[in-house]
């Protein structure tokens, strides 16, 4: 009996942690990384001064654009001829294919057929590389291709 008596518990006080404010916690916590979070912008590595035209159309479906642009380089190590930007980087004529089957695969199987191309080309490049950058995509069969203008203003 000596023996029971010896690891007998000894009477311990749990301390308890108040959870009552914890969603006025997690709130604060919230609201604070909200605001100071910085949204990131889609930063584009060249210039395009945009046309102007008089007819405009509206696209219904925005999921299949892909956009293009072709313009002057804003930094100089891109060199300064015109360029080709597409997907947030720079890429060669003879790249455009390769981009645009990547593009396409991201499209779900029934519009696959249906992607179209924005091409936003600055009024002062030269036509002979905005017709390139159409038969290059004409190589992997993407023909809707339209071009990004402004409406002409007083006609």
């Amino acid at each position: 009996m000596k023996t029971a008596n010896r690891f007998k518990k000894k009477n311990q006080h749990t301390a308890e942690i108040s959870t009552a404010s914890l969603p006025d916690i997690v709130f604060l916590l919230l609201f604070f990384f909200m605001v100071s979070a910085t949204i990131k912008t889609k930063e584009e590595m060249i210039t395009v001064e945009i046309p102007k035209a008089q007819a405009l159309t509206k696209v219904d479906q925005k999921s299949l654009l892909r956009e293009i642009s072709i313009g002057l380089p804003k930094n100089s190590r891109y060199g300064s001829s015109p360029s080709i930007e597409a997907g947030g980087r720079i890429i060669s004529l003879e790249e455009l294919p390769q981009w645009g089957i990547e593009q396409r695969e991201q499209l779900p199987e029934a519009q696959k057929d249906q992607m179209i191309i924005l091409l936003r080309a600055d009024e002062h490049v030269s036509m002979g590389l905005v017709s390139d950058v159409q038969e290059k995509l004409k190589e992997i069969n993407a023909r809707k291709i339209l071009y990004r203008t402004l409406k002409e203003t007083g006609s």
